[in-house]
């Protein structure tokens, strides 16, 4: 649950999100803009007085030029594009991005309220789990044996915890997680509903037309500050384990298979599928619907574009994309036809490239 604040002056404003950024995140106000009330932050085209409004695209630059907001926030970049060397007529926050100081702005203007600590008279909590005092424990959650809930902890309603979990300080997870046997999640992060994190993965031994199941005893592992989006599925490891490194951002709807190695501070957006054993390197980004083939490696910094098929192991890093845009039906249909006939057309080529050069001999 969220809260409004009260209003604060611009300065204070700026002064919480460097604080917020580990000083990372620095702003330069206009003249005369420290003293302000800022009420809100709002789109720029809704923006009105006692509001912040950003600009974080140049192609809105016209937008931002019209905006009524008290501040704007934008690039150094921005603004001499949009007034050059004129001074702005309003008043302005100069910051080199835009898009974080808004999302720092709005965890200071709208911030989470973390409720009482307490257990619910409905959860179920197991002899031999150990509770921090200072977590909040929703109706009907069960944590079985061995269980161990650091301080600040949040589990919401119906959440299973299994036997051996882990779950560190200032973790939230949503109502109806369901975290299976021995799984370690790390501290401060995100579960939201419905996630799946450990079960079995996806291994089967073919054995005469039947399929023998393979005991998937690894765990999965998430370090710090990992986000895990609604029903999205982590399966764990079979012998390995399945680790999420610190800082990723999982969307929702996304499915890890077994023993998959996720780097620190990757960010795979909603219906990415992983195969087994798939390796992500640190800062990598994979677009929606992305899929993975499996047993595969993506070097640090790589970007996946939506859609896009990996049916192998990539070992240059840069911007990779595969995929057919939506086209009208009757065309798409032709280019189908047309692909249904390359291998043909390759012969037909071949025999053609052959008569040529026989040609050109006997001349």
């Amino acid at each position: 649950m969220i809260h409004k604040t009260e209003p604060m002056t611009l300065l204070e404003l700026v002064d919480r999100i460097k604080e917020l950024s580990n000083g990372v995140l620095q702003s330069m106000i206009s003249a005369n803009g420290q003293d302000v009330k800022i009420n809100m932050i709002a789109p720029l085209e809704t923006a009105g007085f006692g509001d912040v409004a950003f600009l974080a695209s140049s192609k809105y630059r016209e937008e931002a030029k019209n905006c009524k907001a008290t501040a704007l926030v934008l690039t150094q970049e921005d603004k001499d594009a949009i007034w050059g060397d004129k001074e702005p007529d309003r008043i302005t926050v100069i910051t080199r991005n835009p898009y974080a100081w808004f999302a720092y702005a709005l965890q200071i203007i709208l911030p989470e309220v973390k409720p009482e600590p307490g257990i619910a008279s409905s959860a179920v909590i197991a002899e031999g789990a150990q509770v921090d005092p200072s977590a909040y424990i929703e109706s009907g959650v069960v944590i079985k044996a061995g269980a161990k809930i650091g301080a600040n902890v949040v589990i919401g309603a119906n959440s299973v915890i299994s036997e051996g979990v882990e779950i560190g300080e200032g973790t939230h997870l949503y109502p109806n997680v369901n975290i299976y046997y021995g799984c370690k999640i790390g501290r401060r992060n995100i579960i939201h509903s419905g996630a799946v994190i450990g079960a079995d993965g996806f291994g089967f031994a073919p054995l005469d037309k039947t399929y023998v199941k393979i005991p998937q005893v690894g765990v999965v592992i998430t370090g710090d500050d990992v986000e895990i989006g609604a029903n999205t599925c982590i399966d764990r490891g079979a012998l390995n384990n399945t680790i999420i490194g610190n800082g990723t951002k999982i969307d929702d709807l996304v499915m890890i298979g077994h023993n998959c190695r996720i780097g620190n501070n990757v960010v795979l957006s909603g219906r990415v599928g992983l195969a087994g054993s798939t390796t992500i390197g640190d800062n990598c980004q994979a677009g929606g619907g992305a899929g993975f083939a499996g047993h595969l490696s993506i070097p640090a910094g790589t970007i996946i574009g939506g859609g896009a098929g990996v049916p192998g192991t990539i070992t240059t890093p840069g911007y990779y994309a595969g995929y057919m845009p939506a086209l009208p039906h009757k065309e798409f249909f032709n280019i189908l036809s047309v692909i249904k006939r390359l291998p043909e057309m390759r012969r037909t080529l071949k025999r053609l490239e052959a008569k040529v050069d026989s040609n050109n001999k006997t001349e």
